[in-house]
């Protein structure tokens, strides 16, 4: 096994979660498969946890996740998962020493969050109708998800291009954060993911590379949608 960094003794990571978060997910898919010593608190949205005091203290801007490691709190899942990584060993492709490989990585983290991050499914489909009391127009769904397309057929065309994961032939952080945001369209309880089909055998490769703690982390979303009768696709 090929490690990054020499041998750490990392005290246990707090992670302040939600499982319909995509950032969220991100952090604790990471801290899963690389075995990071860890425990989640959920942060209960409905019932308020995140304007709560104590956890304004944590993050004031009231969103998940937050990490807690002894005395430092960090918040923003890029920086999280960086600094997870930075204390502890772990196998080589989850954050290449390559530095090509590992410029490929920062490159999509940076890429998503004017691109996949701005989709919104759930704001959209879920809480402002439910805080507003007014419906989405089918309209508007249907501009959604004309920007999904857009978005992730952009994704596969650069980085899935000639191959199997973002950074090359093995599975990184990269994949772990973009699977994350593409399953979110789950929300929308339409099938968007047929007409991109190079996408859901990535999706599929990423799945297995990371399995079981894939299915352990995603099975808090997929409540979420049956909870809710949301329609579901494969």
């Amino acid at each position: 096994m090929e490690l990054l960094h020499e041998s750490k003794m990392a005290a246990e990571f707090e992670l302040y979660h939600h499982p319909v978060s995509q950032p969220s997910r991100s952090v604790l898919l990471t801290l899963k498969v690389t075995n990071a010593p860890h425990k989640v608190n959920i942060v209960n949205f409905e019932k308020g946890d995140h304007m709560k005091p104590e956890f304004l203290k944590l993050n004031p801007f009231h969103k998940v996740p937050v990490l807690v490691h002894g005395d430092f709190v960090l918040t923003e899942s890029p920086a999280i998962v960086k600094y997870v990584l930075s204390n502890i060993e772990f196998d080589d492709h989850w954050y290449p020493s390559d530095l090509k490989k590992r410029a490929r990585v920062d490159e999509y983290i940076s890429y998503q969050h004017t691109t996949v991050r701005e989709i919104h499914f759930v704001m959209n489909f879920i809480l402002k109708p439910m805080l507003t009391g007014q419906p989405i127009s089918e309209e508007r769904k249907q501009e959604i998800v004309n920007n999904f397309h857009d978005v992730w057929q952009g994704f596969e065309g650069y980085f899935l291009k000639d191959r199997q994961f973002i950074a090359g032939e093995e599975v990184s952080i990269a994949d772990i954060f973009a699977v994350s945001e593409i399953l979110q369209s789950r929300i929308s309880g339409r099938d968007v993911l047929s007409a991109h089909p190079n996408l859901v055998a990535w999706i599929e490769r990423t799945k297995a590379a990371t399995q079981p703690q894939f299915d352990e982390v995603f099975k808090g979303l997929h409540e979420f949608v049956k909870a809710r009768n949301i329609p579901t696709y494969p």
